[in-house]
């Protein structure tokens, strides 16, 4: 059995998606994604929000996580399905409050958020409400997150991309392949 940090490597170079750039990042990757495999692991959900233009994204994990039937389901879900009217929040702090009070209730207080996209949304607000999120931050840096920059040309491929390697971890986690120790 491989440790993350080594089945992680060999991963990244050997999946036909050929994330490259993602190699020179692995040391910024790693950590975020050891920190959540613990968390899934240990009965936390986590709740996908992103940004209105990565909405997409959040349906693509959404339709897509649990969708082979070779693993038990996984507790990771959209705010979207959660809370459909997340938009319409009037008073920003209250409703943020309300949410959070709302998903404690639903999960014992056993959840936490993986946030896609850019930090100057009343979305990006709610998931920086709790601390210890996976947070994917658009075009600046912020501490115990992985930056992506939106002009980069492809970075639509490279969410995808970061997913299907997450998504890959989760399975060989689940089947005994890698050691989070």
């Amino acid at each position: 059995m491989l440790n993350l940090t080594d089945w992680s490597t060999k991963n990244i170079r050997q999946d036909e998606s050929h994330p490259t750039w993602l190699e020179e990042r692995k040391y910024e990757w790693i950590p975020l994604l050891k920190g959540v495999m613990f968390r899934l692991f240990a009965g936390e959900a986590l709740i996908l929000v992103t940004d209105r233009e990565r909405d997409w994204f959040a349906n693509y994990v959404a339709y897509s996580v649990n969708k082979t039937s070779s693993r038990p389901y996984l507790p990771i879900l959209s705010i979207n399905a959660l809370f459909p009217q997340i938009d319409k929040a009037k008073e920003e702090e209250l409703e943020i409050a309300l949410i959070n009070d709302y998903l404690d209730n639903l999960f014992a207080k056993r959840c936490f958020f993986w946030y896609v996209g850019k930090n100057n949304s009343a979305r990006a607000k709610l998931a920086l409400s709790r601390e210890g999120g996976f947070l994917w931050i658009f075009d600046e840096e912020m501490q115990n997150s992985f930056t992506l920059q939106s002009s980069d040309n492809l970075v639509d491929i490279k969410l995808m991309q970061l997913y299907r390697i997450f998504n890959q971890t989760l399975e060989a986690v689940l089947l005994g392949k890698v050691s989070l120790d």
